[in-house]
C-alpha cells in the first residue's frame, strides 16, 4: 500500500443516495427517493462552477447508518456533522 500525494480538502461531503423501496421486506426508511446520484452530480458539477474542486469533495454513499422518515441524510468532515432533511 502506497499513499496517494494530493493536497487535503477543507471538507468532504458524503451524501445517502440509498434506495430500500424496491425491496418489499424493508420498512426502514430510505434517503433514495427522496435524493438521487442525479442529484450529487448537480452538487459535485456546482463545486466544480465554483472553481471548489481542490478544497470540497462530495461522494454519493449507499448508508450512513442514520436512516430516517425526515428526509435524506448526509455527513460533513472533517467536522464529522450528520444533518437530515437535505
Amino acid at each position: 500500500m502506497e499513499d496517494i500525494p494530493f493536497s487535503k480538502p477543507k471538507l468532504h461531503l458524503f451524501v445517502c443516495v440509498n434506495d430500500r423501496t424496491g425491496s418489499p421486506d424493508s420498512t426502514t426508511p430510505s434517503c433514495g427517493p427522496r435524493i438521487k446520484p442525479e442529484d450529487v452530480k448537480k452538487v459535485k458539477e456546482w463545486i466544480r462552477s465554483q472553481g471548489l474542486t481542490s478544497q470540497v469533495y462530495c461522494t454519493k454513499a449507499q448508508c450512513l447508518g442514520f436512516c430516517n422518515a425526515e428526509g435524506s441524510v448526509a455527513v460533513v468532515y472533517p467536522q464529522g456533522r450528520f444533518v437530515k432533511g437535505i
